[in-house]
């Protein structure tokens, strides 16, 4: 991704933030939505495998890394407050698989983006796979086998 690309992609985070809190709306007012929705499983339906995990790294890498940083910590940016993923104490929109979920789907705040246009609902958790693997120990998916019969 390029410098100018990157740049873009902020400001449009940014004045997407900006309009958001001029139209009055915060994070206590919101309203039920697709991010409240509770057909969203609260468990990863997608397996657990080495695979998916590295898929889901890729993922991040890709859509995620620009405000979290490389290793998830959210140390690189100084334009905005991203959440440091390696901390499930500090994630503000829960920490169950289903919350990891939809706050990558439909978005979590003002900071926050939707992905649901990037990414579909297997990418998405196959992300969650990998955000499990870079915070604590408890908070690890179990690895099933690779090679199922």
């Amino acid at each position: 991704m390029t410098v100018v690309t990157r740049a873009l992609r902020v400001a449009t985070f940014l004045s997407l933030g900006l309009a958001t809190a001029a139209a009055g709306q915060s994070e206590a007012s919101r309203s039920a939505g697709p991010a409240d929705d509770p057909t969203v499983a609260a468990v990863n339906p997608t397996p657990y495998t080495q695979a998916a995990e590295k898929r889901g790294r890729t993922h991040y890498l890709r859509h995620c890394q620009i405000c979290h940083g490389f290793d998830g910590r959210a140390l690189e940016n100084i334009d905005f407050e991203a959440t440091d993923l390696t901390d499930p104490e500090r994630w503000r929109f829960g920490a169950t698989d289903g919350d990891l979920f939809r706050s990558t789907k439909f978005g979590a705040g003002l900071d926050m983006p939707p992905f649901e246009a990037e990414l579909d609902d297997e990418e998405i958790w196959e992300l969650v796979h990998y955000l499990r693997s870079i915070g604590p120990e408890e908070y690890r998916a179990a690895a099933e086998p690779e090679n199922r019969p």
